[in-house]
């Protein structure tokens, strides 16, 4: 993976503040906490198997800058199109984009390029826009009106598809495994991955069963592979 922050940038004919509000909503819905180091400020989503989700927004008249990337503070990951790293980059890329939609339609006149994307170390706009207390409760931004149900919804259906490939994985990996084959580690991995997405959506059972099975399948290869190898 290469280190660095991708930069995205937004042109706004809007209220700054509105900007603001709606990047607090999807920081809120996706729940991001509020993190501080050497005096800098930043948002970070983390699950022990989705990974770390990191973001850094910055706000003046007329454009929004925001830098996103994976990894650490101090070591941060592109969300180029690698193969390393492609799902947790894949992933986080997919619940940006409400967001990223929703700051293009704040831009004016119509048909102007909504975005543009810098690679690597991106240069930040004049003023980091820093949370107020009454904006954060706790390390997590709290939702002041707008989108906030719409990204929490779209970030819903994202990880809910998640977990229904993961459950149509771990039955094919099951009958497989009944046939003597195996997933490669980096599919059962997968399974996992989206499993862990979607356990806090709607599909929970989903999740829960790819888990079960995903176990399962793995057992039986390794009953199986102990076997073979007391017969030999």
């Amino acid at each position: 993976m290469k280190k660095g922050k991708s930069t995205y940038q937004f042109p706004i004919n809007v209220d700054p503040n509105l900007a603001h509000q709606t990047i607090m909503n999807w920081l809120g819905a996706n729940s991001f906490e509020l993190k501080e180091k050497d005096g800098n400020y930043y948002y970070q989503y983390y699950d022990p198997v989705v990974g770390r989700r990191l973001f850094e927004f910055y706000i003046q008249t007329g454009m929004v800058t925001i830098n996103a990337y994976i990894g650490k503070y101090k070591k941060p990951y592109l969300l180029d199109d690698s193969f390393a790293g492609s799902m947790p980059k894949s992933a986080y890329k997919q619940i940006l984009d409400p967001l990223f939609r929703t700051l293009a339609s704040y831009n004016a006149p119509a048909g102007t390029a909504p975005m543009q994307q810098a690679q690597g170390m991106g240069q930040a706009a004049p003023y980091n826009v820093q949370p107020t207390a009454s904006q954060v409760s706790g390390g997590t931004p709290q939702p002041i009106g707008g989108n906030y149900e719409d990204f929490s919804k779209a970030t819903g259906k994202s990880n809910e598809k998640y977990a229904i490939i993961g459950f149509v994985m771990s039955i094919i990996g099951l009958l497989l495994s009944f046939a003597g084959y195996m997933f490669g580690i980096l599919l059962y991995v997968l399974e996992f991955y989206f499993a862990a997405c979607g356990m806090k959506t709607e599909k929970k059972g989903f999740a829960i069963a790819t888990f079960v099975l995903a176990g399962v399948s793995i057992a039986i290869l390794v009953v199986s592979v102990f076997m073979q190898a007391l017969l030999s």
